[in-house]
């Protein structure tokens, strides 16, 4: 056989199908596919390898790994939900080295829709002690410390103390401790040195309000040499220039999302970024903005939207919305938008912090030939004044963005096209259209509803809910 078709290679692409959990069967379920998988591991000896390398990759909890060690080291308590994996007594290290011929397989920890039991939280710290985790997991890529549910008591402790040299993907949620004690985490990425994406994130509802790395970790963080992506709140007064160094700052970074305090901190870092590759930008800001701070954030993004000719997503929202504030509301003039209806691989624009004024049908026409990739469309047009997008602005915008699935955006509809639409949307699922004029609210339903017959979520009459994105790490201001 050719050594294009070596076996070993085929079967690990055909049992990676059938684990593949993006494969949509309604009678099949990821349970289903990795039992067909284990039957074939038990077939034969050459199906043996492959197939246990497919069932092992992705681990959504530390269990399978632990239930392989002789049965009088661990007990399955089972409660309501999926059981919990307790040691009975600790293993040694020679006796955790034994599940080497499993551990080695495995790829990432992160989500699956398999519902495996849970363990206790000493075997997450005994597992990812610096003794065992080079060894155990040699090939690891991804780490997500969330999915274990008995959390590490400190998983910034572990990583500083453990090398993972082949991890790509790190995420973790804030410890306790810090959370109610000490606001700054100290993470020192040197025990990941080919990180590419890093999120540092915690539960929204026990969020200190301070919480943020560490200005010294952030530092650090911001030389790595191969971050492709970032989800990390700024700390308060954080200054990248506090501590210079002749290495490049975030050189290969492809998306960033940012929680800061006010946006004259985002556009300092976003201003040191050497990257040429920036594609993505979100930011969420906690207080007012002011016509000073817009202007130059923008002129730092179009900057970069400027030396990447596939910047594709910018994404800003405020979470400051029925505070009082000295600051009036920002009106953003048409023409610092212009300049974007250059960037044809666009997909996403969500300006839902600011007002845009001057939106047009005819400005709607210019997007919808700029922009045929756009997915989401978020303009706030005024609430007082003239409203110039109409229902016809919108069936062209529709015509031109096929991708089109998410547009929040006032209109007047008050004068209904007439007869049916000459087209319509088959991918837009939400709609949000508060504070635009109508007169026959049933009819304009109809219509949209006739124009994009797949909507799932049609908002008219209500305010839209301020919904904290779940790309950012999130916390209420003091």
């Amino acid at each position: 056989m050719h050594h294009c078709l070596r076996i070993t290679e085929i079967l690990h692409l055909i049992f990676g199908y059938l684990a593949d959990e993006k494969v949509t069967n309604a009678n099949v379920t990821g349970a289903i596919r990795h039992k067909d998988v284990a039957v074939l591991a038990r077939t034969c000896k050459a199906f043996m390898d492959p197939a246990l390398d497919i069932l092992w990759r992705t681990q959504s909890s530390l269990s399978p790994l632990v239930m392989c060690l002789p049965a009088q080291f661990w007990t399955l308590t089972v409660d309501q939900k999926d059981g919990v994996v307790s040691l009975l007594q600790e293993p040694s290290h020679e006796d955790w080295l034994t599940l080497k011929g499993y551990s080695r397989r495995i790829r990432a920890f992160d989500r699956t829709k398999l519902h495996l039991p849970t363990v206790c939280e000493n075997i997450v710290d005994i597992v990812f002690s610096p003794d065992l985790s080079d060894e155990l997991f040699p090939l690891l890529h991804t780490l997500n410390f969330t999915i274990f549910s008995g959390p590490p008591s400190d998983p910034i402790q572990l990583l500083h103390n453990t090398r993972l040299p082949q991890l790509v993907r790190l995420r973790f949620r804030t410890p306790k401790p810090y959370r109610n004690w000490d606001p700054d985490l100290y993470f020192t990425p040197a025990s990941v040195p080919s990180l590419q994406a890093l999120t540092i994130g915690a539960a929204r509802a026990r969020f200190h309000a301070n919480t943020r790395l560490a200005p010294s970790s952030l530092r650090e963080v911001i030389h790595l040499q191969f971050l492709c992506e970032l989800t990390v709140t700024l700390p308060e007064g954080f200054d990248v220039d506090v501590c210079p160094s002749m290495q490049p700052t975030f050189p290969s970074l492809r998306r960033i999302a940012l929680t800061v305090r006010s946006l004259d901190q985002c556009t300092n870092l976003l201003s040191c970024i050497t990257s040429c590759e920036l594609g993505s930008v979100k930011i969420l800001h906690r207080s007012p903005a002011t016509q000073d701070d817009i202007y130059q954030l923008f002129q730092e993004i179009e900057r970069i939207r400027k030396r990447y000719a596939d910047f594709n997503t910018l994404d800003i929202r405020g979470s400051h919305k029925n505070k009082p504030t000295a600051h009036p509301p920002f009106d953003l003039p048409r023409s610092m938008l212009t300049p974007f209806l250059a960037s044809r691989r666009l997909r996403v624009l969500n300006l839902s912090s600011f007002v845009v004024l001057d939106i047009s049908d005819s400005f709607i026409a210019q997007i919808a030939l700029a922009w045929p990739e756009i997915e989401t469309l978020h303009l706030r047009g005024p609430e007082q004044g003239d409203v110039r997008v109409t229902l016809e602005g919108i069936r062209e915008l529709l015509r031109g963005c096929p991708r089109l699935q998410s547009l929040h955006m006032r209109i007047d509809a008050r004068i209904l096209p007439e007869g049916e639409p000459e087209m319509q949307s088959f991918s837009l699922r939400g709609l949000d259209i508060f504070g635009s004029l109508m007169e026959v609210e049933t009819a304009v339903k109809q219509y949209l509803r006739t124009l994009a017959p797949r909507l799932q979520w049609l908002n008219m009459n209500r305010p839209h809910p301020v919904v904290m994105p779940a790309w950012v790490w999130l916390s209420p201001s003091p």
